[in-house]
């Protein structure tokens, strides 16, 4: 799966986070969260975002501004032009 955009991350994250808690929960024998298991999944999904390079342990939010994320990694540049070093598969048949 290819990560473009902090949307994306966070979604995962959150879900990664939100499965994380309900593992715990049923482990130890709960239907419902407590405290512990939402602090876990807060902690799973911020150690996902710092894995996929997004540094939100450094970022603090600040209310009322219009973007409320930290800035998105710059994506790797791609040569649009084929390679010439790249061999050429010849077909002979008829």
């Amino acid at each position: 799966m290819r990560i473009r955009s902090y949307k994306e991350a966070a979604r995962l994250a959150r879900c990664a986070g939100e499965d994380a808690a309900n593992r715990r929960a049923r482990k130890a024998g709960r239907k419902a969260w407590s405290e512990a298991d939402h602090a876990h999944a807060a902690r799973v999904t911020e150690k996902l975002l710092v894995d996929l390079g997004f540094d939100v342990a450094g970022w603090v939010a600040m209310g009322g501004m219009p973007r409320n994320e930290p800035p998105e990694p710059k994506p790797a540049k791609r040569s649009r032009r084929r390679d010439k070093s790249a061999p050429v598969q010849l077909s002979f048949a008829f």
